[in-house]
């Protein structure tokens, strides 16, 4: 038992020490005493099961890795997950904030245009409530170029693909419907079924890449 006390905490006196902790530091994490914490390393106890589940989970190891010595270089393996899994973490958050970002933009820009006195005269008759239309497929398109960009997934593109050529055809057609300054209105609709053999070559495109 003691042998298995010395081991365990050797295992969290390193872990601890490879992330720049102090024992006061770990305690906080994991919610026990830094007496506790103490001990555990000098090997005068053991932790129970639930509290090295615990512990595991907050390093990022197994209940094994911690019941088994270890050397440095897997300590310091450990240590070097830890970071790329930050890294990694906060590369993706960042990205999502920069797609966010550029969404947003998008509706700016509609807003921009709805209450701009240049482009919003309704005593001529000029009503670009569609800019908002407009704004849904040029927020997919800006979606599409980040996630191919920055994810590289291609289900996610083509998902997006698909719905942007049904909203850039819908926003040909409200336009063209309700966009007239003089009021007179053209039903267009009939430019939906161009969406049938685009949304065919989407598909048949996603699925040619599958294998190249």
């Amino acid at each position: 038992m003691n042998n298995l006390a010395a081991t365990i905490g050797k295992n969290i006196a390193s872990l601890r020490k490879a992330k720049g902790m102090t024992q006061q530091d770990l305690a906080e994490e994991i919610h026990y005493s830094d007496k506790s914490i103490s001990k555990w390393e000098l090997g005068y106890s053991a932790p129970s099961i639930d509290i090295l589940m615990d512990i595991a989970h907050f390093f990022g190891v197994s209940v094994d890795y911690l019941l088994r010595e270890q050397t440095d270089a897997s300590i310091l393996e450990v240590a070097e997950n830890e970071e790329a899994k930050k890294e990694e973490n906060n590369r993706a958050i960042s990205q999502a904030i920069m797609l966010a970002m550029s969404m947003t933009f998008c509706v700016l820009v509609a807003v921009c245009i709805f209450f701009s006195p240049f482009f919003f005269d309704p005593a001529n008759g000029k009503l670009v409530w569609q800019a908002f239309i407009w704004m849904i497929p040029a927020s997919l398109l800006v979606a599409i170029i980040e996630v191919q960009y920055f994810y590289h997934n291609r289900l996610a593109r083509t998902v997006l693909a698909s719905v942007f050529i049904w909203a850039l055809l819908i926003a040909f057609a409200v336009q063209f419907a309700y966009g007239n300054p003089q009021g007179q209105q053209e039903s267009v609709w009939f430019i939906l079924a161009v969406g049938a053999p685009l949304q065919v070559i989407v598909i048949l495109y996603h699925n040619y890449r599958r294998f190249h």
